[in-house]
C-alpha cells in the first residue's frame, strides 16, 4: 500500500453520499473541514440515482458492488440483505484501507460491533434501534430486542470508541444499555439550510382539492409501522365524526404506502385523508407542507423511538406553521408545549384531539407559537455547531492514535 501523506478518515455508510447529504445535510461541509488536514474515503453501496460530482469532489470513493434505489422500500430491504452477505468482504476491504479514523454512520445490527475489533478510533452515530423495530411489536419481542441491543452496545465499549447521541434522552438510553456516559457526546442533528421555509402554496392546495374552510393537517416522511400511522388513522376516524371539514394529508411513501392506502379504504376515510405518494424532491415536499394549516410529527410510543428527534420535526418547525408532535423523550427536549410548538401525550387520543382543537380555534395564538418554533429550530439544529462537535471527536481520535504510535 502506498504511503499516505495525511491521515485517512473513512466515512462508512450503507448508502451513497448523495443519499447521506439529504439525510445529514452537513455531510459535505463536514468532509470539507476534514479535508483540510486529512484524506477522506467514502465507503458505501452504489446509488441508482444521478451521481453528483460536486458532492464527491476531492474525496476517494469505494463502492460495494450493489446498486440501491433509495426510493424503493423493497429494493432497500433486498439490497440490505445482500449487503449482509457481502459484509465479511466489505469489512476486509475496510480494514485493508488502514484508516486513522472511522465515521460509522451505519448502525444496522452488529456492524459497529464488528468494526470495533479493528482497534481504530471511531465514532458511532446512533440512529434507529433495528432490533426493536423488527421485534418490538409485542412484549416478548421487545424483551428479546432489548437483550440483543444491550449485548451489542456493551460490546461497543472500547476506549477508542465515541458514541454520538442526538438528545439527552437518547444518551441516557445508550448509557442504560451499557455504554459509558462519559464517552457519549450529544450533538443535535443539523438543520436543512434553505430547503424548508414558508412560501405560497395555493396551487398545491387546489391540486389537493382542499377548500378554504377545511382545517388541514399534514404528516410527512417514510411510511413505516414504527411511526404510528395506524394509530393516527384510527384517531382521524374518531375526529371526523365531530369535525367533518378536517383533512389529513399524508406526504411520503416507501415500504408502508400500500398498507396505508388499504387502511384508509378499510376505515372509509377517503374523503378526509389524502395521500400524495412519494414526491420527487424536497422542494416539492416543502410546497405541499406549506399548503396546509398545521403539521404533525408522530412516533409510536415504543422503545426504538425513545430519545430520537425525527428529521420531520425540524422540517416542520421551519415553516412558521403550528407543529403538533408526540411528547416522547427526545422530541420534548426540543418542543415545550404551547411555547414553541405543541405536544400531545403518547397514546392519548384526548390529548391529541384537544391540541388540534386548540390550534384550529386559536389561529392567531398558534401562529405566534409557530414563529417561536422557527427560532427554537435554529437554536437546536445549528449546522455550524454540529460540524464543530463532530470535528472535535474526529481530531481527538486521530491525535490519540498518533500518541499510541
Amino acid at each position: 500500500m502506498e504511503q499516505r501523506k495525511k491521515p485517512l478518515v473513512v466515512y462508512f455508510h450503507r448508502y451513497s453520499i448523495e443519499y447521506e447529504s439529504v439525510q445529514f445535510p452537513v455531510a459535505r461541509k463536514l468532509i470539507d473541514l476534514i479535508l483540510k488536514k486529512h484524506e477522506v474515503l467514502y465507503f458505501s453501496m452504489k446509488t441508482s440515482e444521478h451521481v453528483e460530482e460536486k458532492l464527491r469532489k476531492g474525496i476517494k470513493i469505494k463502492e460495494i458492488p450493489l446498486k440501491v434505489n433509495n426510493k424503493s422500500g423493497v429494493d432497500k430491504w433486498f439490497k440490505t440483505f445482500l449487503y449482509y452477505i457481502l459484509l465479511p468482504k466489505t469489512l476486509f476491504e475496510l480494514k485493508k484501507q488502514n484508516p486513522d479514523f472511522i465515521i460509522c454512520k451505519e448502525t444496522m445490527p452488529f456492524i459497529p460491533y464488528f468494526i470495533k475489533f479493528f482497534k481504530i478510533p471511531m465514532l458511532i452515530d446512533t440512529s434507529d434501534w433495528w432490533w426493536s423495530i423488527l421485534f418490538g411489536k409485542n412484549k416478548y419481542g421487545r424483551k428479546l430486542a432489548g437483550s440483543i441491543e444491550r449485548f451489542e452496545v456493551k460490546k461497543w465499549d472500547k476506549p477508542y470508541v465515541t458514541v454520538i447521541a442526538h438528545t439527552k434522552a437518547e444518551a441516557d438510553l445508550i448509557a442504560k444499555k451499557g455504554f459509558p456516559i462519559e464517552r457519549i457526546k450529544i450533538i443535535n442533528a443539523p438543520l436543512y439550510e434553505g430547503v424548508y421555509f414558508p412560501c405560497n402554496a395555493e396551487k398545491q392546495r387546489k391540486l389537493l382539492s382542499l377548500k378554504k374552510s377545511d382545517f388541514v393537517v399534514a404528516v410527512h416522511g417514510i411510511i413505516h409501522p414504527s411511526k404510528g400511522y395506524g394509530q393516527l388513522l384510527e384517531w382521524w376516524k374518531k375526529l371526523i365524526s365531530a369535525h367533518k371539514n378536517w383533512k389529513l394529508v399524508i406526504i411520503g411513501g416507501s415500504i408502508g404506502e400500500s398498507w396505508c392506502r388499504n387502511k384508509i379504504k378499510e376505515l372509509n376515510l377517503s374523503e378526509n385523508v389524502i395521500m400524495t405518494g412519494w414526491l420527487p424532491t424536497q422542494q416539492d415536499v416543502n410546497l405541499y407542507l406549506n399548503a396546509v394549516d398545521s403539521l404533525l410529527v408522530i412516533r409510536r410510543n415504543s422503545p426504538e423511538n425513545i430519545g430520537i428527534v425525527p428529521s420531520a420535526l425540524y422540517h416542520s418547525l421551519m415553516l412558521s406553521k403550528p407543529v403538533l408532535a408526540t411528547g416522547l423523550p427526545g422530541i420534548s427536549e426540543i418542543i415545550t408545549d404551547k411555547e414553541n410548538g405543541f405536544l400531545y401525550k403518547p397514546d392519548s387520543f384526548e390529548s391529541f384531539k384537544s391540541s388540534l382543537e386548540f390550534i384550529n380555534k386559536n389561529k392567531k395564538k398558534s401562529l405566534e407559537i409557530a414563529k417561536k418554533g422557527v427560532k427554537r429550530a435554529k437554536e437546536c439544529f445549528n449546522p455550524d455547531k454540529a460540524i464543530k462537535k463532530y470535528l472535535e471527536v474526529i481530531e481527538r481520535g486521530i491525535i490519540e492514535k498518533k500518541r499510541e504510535k
